[in-house]
């Protein structure tokens, strides 16, 4: 989850477009948006999320605002208090989404490990099979990504920790968890690689450099950036509610 926290800064500060909605918990302690609302907000309208995403770039937010798949939001309020994740429901609940938003390319990864959503690498493939022939008759490029999961990412569980995560490796802390970078830069790296202009095999090095002190840590001041946009949008709303 926290990844994603880490990939729209860096992305978005390559100067790639890098919209990212996010659900809330169903079957973890903490979704990608239970997170980000740590340090920002994330419901935002549409015409909020278009006006932080032309100003800088990217944007983290809850997709249940935006109201992109109600119907989705409706199975997902009776999946999570009954723990239920099935496969198929899983990648029509995020294609579904990506589309609606208006996503063109998109990169899925799927931990494998015991306890992760997916247990044992015959699921994995057959995930993700299931994810490039939906994706593929849905006119969506998609690449799915398999990682290791037998052990969770980072050291925090529950949004305040793992924002505390996200935080220490934005600002190169000593006491980073290394293996949160890692797999950040190299999912970054992958998202960085639909760029055109970037051959193959060259996205990891360039999401490394964008993060590295030598060009004055942008991911950083993106994530500030898109923090700061997002403060400015709720006081202009509010405004406009008082006047």
């Amino acid at each position: 989850n926290r990844t994603s926290m880490l990939v729209v800064p860096i992305v978005a500060a390559h100067g790639m477009l890098i919209p990212k909605t996010s659900s809330r918990a169903i079957t973890s302690p903490a979704g990608t948006a239970d997170t980000m609302e740590v340090l920002a907000e994330v419901c935002l309208t549409p015409e909020r999320l278009d006006q932080v995403v032309r100003q800088e770039r990217g944007a983290l937010i809850w997709g249940g605002t935006a109201n992109l798949a109600p119907v989705d939001d409706v199975l997902i309020s009776v999946e999570r208090p009954l723990g239920i994740d099935y496969p198929g429901q899983m990648v029509a609940s995020i294609l579904s989404k990506k589309i609606a938003a208006g996503s063109t390319h998109l990169v899925i990864d799927i931990p494998v490990g015991p306890t992760a959503k997916v247990r044992h690498m015959s699921e994995a493939l057959a995930l993700r099979k299931l994810f490039e022939y939906v994706a593929d008759r849905l006119g969506l490029f998609v690449q799915v990504v398999i990682t290791d999961g037998r052990q969770p990412v980072g050291r925090g569980i529950g949004p305040v920790l793992e924002a505390r995560d996200v935080m220490q490796v934005l600002q190169n802390d000593p006491d980073a968890p290394a293996d949160l970078r890692q797999k950040a830069l190299r999912l970054a790296g992958r998202v960085i690689e639909f760029d055109p202009d970037v051959r193959g095999g060259d996205g990891f090095e360039i999401a490394r450099d964008i993060h590295g002190e030598r060009l004055e840590r942008r991911d950083v001041k993106r994530m500030k950036a898109l923090r700061a946009a997002k403060i400015a949008a709720d006081r202009d709303q509010l405004a406009g509610l008082r006047a």
